[in-house]
């Protein structure tokens, strides 16, 4: 704190015990005061109309000065998101019955960057908004118990849930649970067995601190259920027709749907990072999307030659240009609807493919690679063995990399030329 607000700043606590308009806290050891007298009784220090004066001026010139002075962070995302989120929090503290038309417009306009929540429609957002209720949850809670009838839906705010299923086949008495896929921030789930009135096929543990919103069965029904219910059914035709799936019995395909996701994605979002990493395949519903690979950011093609980087390598300021280390994609092929992402790194193991996938607009339906491996029938893993087989090697697709470099090179260099020779 500066000086001056050390000395001058007055508690009120102080002006009213003391009675003196003219107080200041006391000072430090050897510091010099603009002062006239001193009261041992009250430790404080009488001030001069005109020094107090000054004093005052000087404050209020900071203070309009602070008010004037532009800072960036005051307008990050983060912070913005921030208080949204404390806004949201505060409004579904109020009672659903107690919430005002206003109320609600504001907890839809809080929630208009949730993807799950942004995909329905909006008239039935604003009967939800009427009826949400927040809960908080602390790592380990089990949200959904496997073998239980539903009774609510969930829309993920915040934090990790981990879905588990455990073996009905069990060794010597010992119910062995496995991992089926992880979910983060801006998910909907359990919706599916509300629609169906069917038992959890899985549990939900929270892998951290947990934040959701809670949609009761008649809330549900009121506001979703006859959307949701045309939405499963199409789902389930669709998934009928698909030649991966065309031996499946019915009853596979409906414990398939009940452990799946289905979201939707803008253009230009990454629906899969890292292939190798997820829990997933992907089946485009409907839309486009691009599968791209990641190229090995160590070996990057340069004017010259091909140069091997290492993560110690730099640019210099002025010599010559040194290829960066951020991965590279390259655009493998275009899926559209019907078509399957991430059965290469599933079907082979040994498969070290950086694979991702980024939506053009895309409508998809996330399988659990644990749970296809374990339903699909041998003529279905046959059939995605020979999907996986005219996947290109990776050193093919450094190859093609190579070489659309080079003509890069080559066609910039002649269109300079034919610039140079026109200005001549």
């Amino acid at each position: 704190m500066p000086v001056f607000e050390r000395l001058f700043a007055v508690p009120a606590e102080k002006r009213k015990e003391e009675g003196n308009s003219h107080a200041v806290p006391f000072a430090e050891p050897g510091m010099k005061l603009p002062a006239r007298g001193y009261s041992a009784k009250s430790g404080y220090i009488e001030q001069s109309p005109l020094t107090q004066w000054a004093i005052l001026e000087l404050q209020m010139q900071m203070n309009i000065r602070g008010d004037l002075l532009f800072n960036i962070r005051d307008y990050s995302k983060e912070k913005v998101q921030n208080k949204d989120f404390e806004r949201l929090l505060h409004l579904l503290r109020i009672c659903p019955n107690e919430r005002t038309p206003k109320d609600i417009l504001q907890i839809q306009l809080c929630l208009k960057t949730n993807r799950a929540f942004h995909s329905f429609p909006s008239n039935a957002q604003q009967k939800l908004c009427q009826a949400f209720i927040y809960q908080k949850y602390v790592a380990g809670t089990v949200i959904m118990k496997q073998g239980h009838m539903a009774t609510e839906c969930y829309l993920l705010l915040s934090g990790k849930l981990k879905f588990m299923i455990t073996d009905e086949k069990c060794e010597n008495g010992i119910l062995a649970s496995k991992a089926l896929y992880e979910l983060e921030d801006e998910d909907f789930i359990g919706e599916t067995c509300l629609l169906t009135n069917t038992r959890r096929p899985a549990s939900v543990i929270c892998k951290s601190d947990t934040e959701l919103l809670v949609i009761d069965k008649k809330v549900f029904e009121c506001a979703l259920a006859s959307i949701r219910y045309e939405q499963y059914h199409a789902t389930c035709r669709f998934l009928r027709k698909l030649p991966l799936f065309s031996t499946w019995p019915s009853e596979k395909i409906d414990f398939i749907i009940h452990c799946s996701l289905q979201k939707l994605y803008r253009a230009g979002t990454t629906v899969i990072t890292d292939s190798l990493n997820s829990y997933f395949i992907v089946i485009v519903k409907s839309g486009r999307c691009t599968e791209a690979a990641r190229l090995d950011p160590r070996t990057i093609n340069t004017q010259d030659a091909t140069w091997q980087m290492t993560p110690q390598c730099k640019p210099e300021k002025q010599g010559p240009k040194v290829a960066s280390l951020v991965p590279r994609l390259l655009k493998i092929r275009t899926l559209e609807q019907g078509d399957i992402f991430g059965l290469a790194n599933l079907m082979d193991k040994s498969c070290v493919l950086q694979l991702s996938l980024i939506s053009e607009g895309a409508e998809c339906i996330f399988i659990p690679k644990r749970l296809f491996l374990e339903e699909a029938t041998a003529k279905s893993k046959q059939m995605a063995l020979q999907m996986f087989s005219s996947y290109p090697t990776e050193s093919t697709i450094q190859e093609s990399y190579n070489l659309q470099q080079a003509w890069n090179r080559y066609k910039n260099k002649l269109i300079k030329q034919h610039l140079k020779w026109h200005q001549k």
